[in-house]
């Protein structure tokens, strides 16, 4: 057993407060795999990620949480696997998702499954973001899928429902954020913090009055059922408007072109084609103010590798990420200044992930002197009556072959097509998740309040006006 890192303890607390039920990486397969071929590849890609056959746990003695192996247990392919009548992954499949998958502690079963729609042969990866981050979902179905491929038939001494058994105590290391050395500026920091804490809260945990919000999206009202008390968990709605954005493949090619000639990526422009989106907006529909706060996760997988010698093989699955965030006031974007704001976000980016990883991991590594469950419930009760801390966020988990070096459709199993999605949440008003594939080009999952359909339908409009240029 290892004690969670701060971070993956934020995560702990969100999903033990209700506030985050699970997310989910859905791929498109040619041809559904028979229940032996399931089997098969499972047993294999349990075997090779460590953390998929493990749970939380709350010590006897009450102090922090830990992550332990399931070595009392087996692990049944009813615990991972699970067949939908659902006919497609529309709306209310997904919204039902996050209402109805959440996984529990210490309960004998992984944090985790696979919901199998037959009918329009999708496997959903649900998982547990205290196990997992959006990259880790990819290298946990891409392991799947090249097992799928690979694995003719496994010798194992397990009755034929079993996926993993095992009563040998795994070593689970820290998490890599605990190698990060704190600097006597960090530990002077974390002293100012922890006074604040005590005697002005809100200076740390206060949402920004200037922020922009839309009038008609009422937080908390629109957001959960009822308010928590001291006591009980919150309830999320989780009843959001599911919109899909797609780019073709046979597009993508002349808008990476484009963005490469401005010196831009791919979700640098994404980033700036719905924050441009916005000053479409009628400005009667918005209230506080014009402050666009933008939430972009960035991965610190290359950073552990590098400057904290984590081995790469270990930095599959887990939590590896540091939250980034743009902002940008809404009267200084406009469509002729489209391709400068880009360049801006885009230098912002690159500032960031070349020199401020290390400050954004201790940033989360505040919460080490926090009552964190404390600290989630006060955070979303002072946003009552003002509203998320961001207008959106944009998580891109980029290009994903899941297995295929290329678009190779001559192997027996293979993605046509990726969706990613995460549910409703207090922290942005919408949200847009990203992943692109060989054959199904890019796919945006955007999720927003069901009370902003007509207020926020020019963004939708604006965005599908931009990338029909492209087509």
């Amino acid at each position: 057993m290892v004690q969670l890192s701060s971070l993956e303890e934020y995560f702990y607390y969100r999903c033990k407060l209700n506030l985050h039920s699970c997310f989910y990486l859905a791929v498109t397969l040619n041809e559904i795999p028979t229940g032996e071929q399931l089997i098969d590849a499972l047993r294999e890609t349990i075997k090779s990620h460590p953390k998929t056959h493990c749970t939380v746990t709350i010590p006897k003695d009450g102090s922090k949480p830990e992550m332990k192996n399931l070595t009392d247990v087996s692990i049944h392919l009813d615990d991972v696997v699970e067949y939908s009548p659902w006919e497609e992954l529309d709306a209310g499949a997904m919204n039902s998702i996050f209402k109805n998958y959440s996984f529990a502690f210490d309960n004998g079963k992984p944090m985790w499954k696979i919901i199998i729609l037959e009918k329009s042969k999708q496997l959903v990866f649900a998982l547990s973001h205290i196990i997992f981050d959006g990259m880790s979902s990819t290298y946990f179905a891409s392991t799947f899928m090249e097992k799928l491929n690979s694995v003719e038939k496994t010798v194992l001494d397990l009755p034929k429902d079993i996926l993993y058994s095992s009563g040998d105590n795994i070593d689970l290391a820290p998490h890599p954020y605990e190698k990060l050395p704190i600097s006597w500026a960090w530990w002077a920091k974390r002293s100012l913090v922890k006074l604040l804490l005590k005697v002005s809260p809100g200076v740390v945990m206060n949402t920004d009055p200037g922020l922009l919000q839309f009038k008609s999206y009422n937080f908390p009202d629109d957001f959960i059922e009822s308010s928590a008390s001291d006591s009980k968990e919150f309830e999320v709605k989780n009843n959001n408007t599911q919109k899909l954005l797609r780019i073709d493949q046979n597009v993508l090619p002349k808008l990476m072109k484009d963005c490469k000639d401005r010196g831009v990526s791919l979700n640098t422009f994404l980033v700036t084609l719905f924050a441009v989106a916005l000053t479409k907006v009628d400005k009667n529909v918005l209230k506080n103010g014009k402050k666009v706060n933008i939430n972009i996760p960035i991965s610190t997988r290359n950073f552990c590798h590098k400057s904290l010698g984590v081995d790469e093989t270990e930095l599959q699955i887990g939590d590896f990420i540091a939250g980034m965030e743009y902002c940008r006031d809404l009267d200084s974007m406009s469509d002729d200044k489209f391709w400068e704001t880009s360049k801006e976000v885009q230098t912002f980016i690159k500032d960031f992930v070349d020199t401020q990883i290390p400050d954004a991991i201790n940033t989360a590594k505040l919460l080490d002197i926090a009552n964190v469950e404390d600290f989630i419930r006060e955070k979303v009760q002072r946003a009552y009556g003002v509203g998320p801390s961001a207008a959106f966020e944009v998580s891109n988990l980029g290009f994903c072959k899941f297995g295929n070096e290329t678009d190779d459709r001559d192997r027996k199993y293979y993605v046509t097509d990726a969706f990613f999605n995460q549910p409703q949440g207090f922290s942005n008003i919408f949200t847009c998740s990203v992943i692109t594939t060989h054959i199904g080009g890019l796919t945006c999952s955007i999720s927003y309040p069901s009370e902003l359909t007509t207020d926020i339908q020019p963004v939708w409009d604006y965005v599908d006006g931009i990338l029909e240029i492209y087509k």
